[in-house]
């Protein structure tokens, strides 16, 4: 083994270890920016959640189904964020109504004749809740709460729901539609069954009202 040969076997090691330690840095950043990245996530996550502390909670009851509404969804005003559900549960007195807390922003202009619907979301069939209402007269829905009570937000039923329960009264107006169209249908059928016996009665002329005729005749007279 001459100088040469040993040289070269030297200088292989060194890149080799050179490598190495470059992979190996290059890993931990790796490893660093993954970790920072998912601590930042869930830091966001924990903030969505815990939200604002000066957020008021609002309690609203609706007489119909909220199939499709979840628990974070949000609550818009007018078409504007101003919080989210929190938790949902049946009336334990009416099993009829359920009764939804959300969590909204404090300077939310939530008035006594606010009221909130179901609305939906897309077309997915999910739902948010929508706001709307409060007259500038009317007072603040807080202010009017007595202390220690959780503010009740009026509610109003969905266009879905309206539109659920005008179905039937839709359809029976659609089939007495369809009733008068094949009466009419018939009667077409009928006087074409007869212009095919007898032609003729195409070049018919129409038959006068005689009464019609007397007294335009006596109209006539008397001018």
């Amino acid at each position: 083994m001459n100088f040469y040969t040993v040289q070269g076997q030297w200088a292989q090691f060194t890149q080799g270890n050179q490598a190495m330690e470059s992979d190996k840095r290059y890993f931990i950043e790796g490893l660093f920016v993954i970790g920072f990245s998912i601590a930042l996530a869930f830091f966001f996550v924990w903030l969505t959640r815990t939200g604002n502390k000066d957020d008021v909670l609002y309690r609203i009851h609706f007489a119909e189904s909220v199939s499709g509404l979840s628990l974070d969804d949000p609550v818009k005003y007018l078409g504007v964020d101003v919080g989210m559900v929190k938790a949902m549960t049946i009336h334990p007195e009416d099993p009829g109504r359920v009764e939804v807390d959300v969590m909204l922003h404090k300077d939310a202009p939530i008035k006594t004749d606010t009221k909130a619907s179901l609305q939906f979301k897309g077309i997915t069939g999910a739902y948010y809740i929508e706001l709307d209402g409060g007259s500038a007269k009317a007072k603040f829905l807080v202010a009017e709460t007595p202390a220690g009570e959780v503010p009740e937000i009026s509610s109003k039923k969905s266009n879905i729901s309206t539109f659920m329960e005008q179905l039937p009264k839709i359809a029976e107006k659609f089939s007495s539609i369809e009733d008068q169209t094949k009466k009419v249908i018939a009667d077409i059928g009928a006087v074409t069954a007869k212009v095919k016996e007898n032609p003729s009665l195409l070049l018919r002329r129409p038959k006068k009202d005689k009464n019609k005729d007397e007294q335009d005749t006596n109209k006539r007279n008397k001018k």
